[in-house]
């Protein structure tokens, strides 16, 4: 590497990472609390506008508006695939993040195959039950407010 090439510190790339997870979690957190999801209008779900079924992804917003404002059960209702895994993606992030304060090789993960198959006929089923006509399924999957 040439010497105008200027590697960063791990003290500097650990307060740049810092920075940004705090920038980050304000705006989030203060556009989600300030304009909640239920009184304001975010990007519709094409699927949801078009047929009137929920994708997996529908009310993932309001989840994690819920989560910021105390209300774990409200938030298990409008999305309980991102409530569920919300924990694991950033546990995969923060590994990621360290990876690159360490400067180790970039490593692709490859989750098992196993994995991969299990997420997916778990997304399906969920995404069936929540479109089921059936009305105690409907109470308890189906996100509020659609």
């Amino acid at each position: 590497m040439s010497d105008s090439v200027k590697i960063m510190s791990r003290s500097s790339r650990i307060l740049v990472i810092i920075m940004a997870f705090c920038l980050s979690v304000i705006v989030l957190g203060f556009v989600l609390h300030e304009y909640p999801p239920d009184r304001y209008m975010y990007v519709p779900c094409l699927l949801h506008l078009t047929t009137g079924l929920h994708c997996p992804g529908c009310g993932s917003t309001r989840a994690v508006s819920s989560i910021l404002h105390g209300d774990v059960a409200l938030a298990l209702k409008n999305n309980l695939l991102i409530i569920l895994w919300g924990p694991y993606l950033m546990y995969r992030g923060t590994q990621s993040v360290r990876s690159w304060i360490d400067q180790e090789p970039k490593q692709i993960w490859e989750p098992p195959k196993r994995s991969i198959f299990a997420f997916l006929i778990l997304t399906l089923v969920y995404t069936v039950l929540r479109n089921l006509p059936i009305q105690a399924l409907n109470s308890l999957l189906a996100p509020i407010g659609n």
